[in-house]
């Protein structure tokens, strides 16, 4: 299997300015660059530059995917709005580790795969449906951080000293998911069973609307007024939370962590629940797929005549597609008369049928599918 490396990176908060093209461009020739995005796309070889870095001085999102599986998202935070404390429950050795500088916080989730991917997948077409997932992260939403140690955690315990770790804090809606969280389960292959486990313990809760701080406006001093409207004229990002977080600090409001509850279960409550979950959703979906059979074997009944009609003019076409639509026509009949106990009037049926064609091997070795 060849090599894919793929590598994404996006503003949101500003535009890339034309000096800061020119020092990614020197990154790699194979650079794809516009404003807001710079991509790398990599069939042998490895990028040159260090993506923490490239990430903390540039763009504000990162998406790296290897084929022999590997995932990989960073997100760079202003420092003003975000508090790290947030994300510190969630923080795991080489999963989800948090690095700060001056100005920002940088969570970076990595995953991988020890058996690797189960199915090709590229990497474009993905940041897209993931970049709103760093709106969320600001505003708190820490779902993400809760599926990225249940997708991690069974590789986890499996080499680390803790064989049977305990959940972290649970946020709540997790029976709820967006579609960028979606996405991400379906990026990283996260067993449905086991978010399903998980949301048995996520409280539902609705968005409350934040009291009015129109009255502290008179609070802020003039220095203050004088930096806020600057910000505004530089466009800077997220000059309305910082001014909603200074309003709350004069209100009397201290930052609040996000609400989540704290993690009881252990890993192996998990998988125990997700095994049950799963043997349930089996259940149902064979007894759906069985009930939907039954519906078309009963629409088949009134059409039984024309359907064995039908089969042998099949088989006179002697062409490999036409065989193969007889081969299931037939066993549509072989289930029918099942379903109707009338087994032994479809055998004698098919065995008269067989004499006539034992000339082509090609049909005899499709009639040899057809369990009676």
């Amino acid at each position: 299997m060849s090599e894919y490396q793929y590598y994404e990176f996006q503003t949101v908060d500003r535009l890339l300015t034309p000096q800061e093209q020119d020092e990614i461009r020197k990154l790699s020739s194979r650079v794809q660059l516009t404003s807001t995005q710079a991509t790398f796309l990599y069939n042998y070889g490895d990028f040159r530059g260090d993506p923490e870095k490239v990430l903390t001085q540039y763009f504000d999102i990162m998406f790296y995917i290897a084929n022999w599986g590997t995932w990989r998202l960073m997100f760079r935070f202003p420092k003003a709005i975000v508090d790290p404390k947030w994300f510190q429950p969630y923080d795991l050795p080489d999963t989800i580790t948090l690095s700060t500088t001056s100005k920002y916080v940088i969570l970076d989730i990595h995953i991988t795969e020890e058996e690797g991917m189960r199915g090709w997948v590229e990497g474009e077409g993905w940041l897209p449906r993931l970049l709103p997932l760093r709106d969320d992260l600001l505003r708190g939403d820490l779902r993400l951080l809760y599926l990225v140690w249940l997708r991690s955690a069974p590789y986890l315990a499996k080499y680390a000293l803790d064989d049977d770790p305990i959940e972290p804090p649970m946020p709540p809606n997790l029976g709820k998911l967006s579609q960028p969280l979606q996405a991400f389960i379906e990026l990283v292959e996260l067993d449905a069973d086991w978010v399903a486990a998980a949301a048995q313990a996520s409280l539902q809760q609705q968005e409350t609307s934040e009291p009015s701080l129109e009255g502290c406006l008179s609070a802020l001093s003039a220095d203050e007024k004088q930096e806020f409207l600057l910000k505004l004229v530089r466009r800077e990002p997220h000059v309305d939370l910082q001014l909603i977080n200074r309003l709350k600090e004069l209100a009397g409001k201290t930052r609040s962590a996000p609400q989540s509850t704290p993690g009881q279960r252990q890993l192996s409550e998990l998988r125990e629940i997700a095994s049950t979950l799963s043997k349930q959703r089996q259940q149902k979906e064979q007894n759906a797929a069985q009930k939907k059979r039954i519906q078309q074997l009963e629409a088949l009944a009134p059409k039984e005549a024309q359907t064995w009609k039908r089969i042998v003019a099949l088989i006179e076409l002697k062409q490999s597609k036409p065989y193969d639509e007889a081969t299931a026509l037939l066993k549509d009949l072989r289930d029918l008369a099942e379903h109707q106990e009338r087994s032994p009037a479809f055998n004698q049926r098919f065995e008269q049928l067989k004499p006539d064609y034992q000339n082509r091997p090609a049909l005899i070795t499709r009639f040899k599918t057809i369990k009676v």
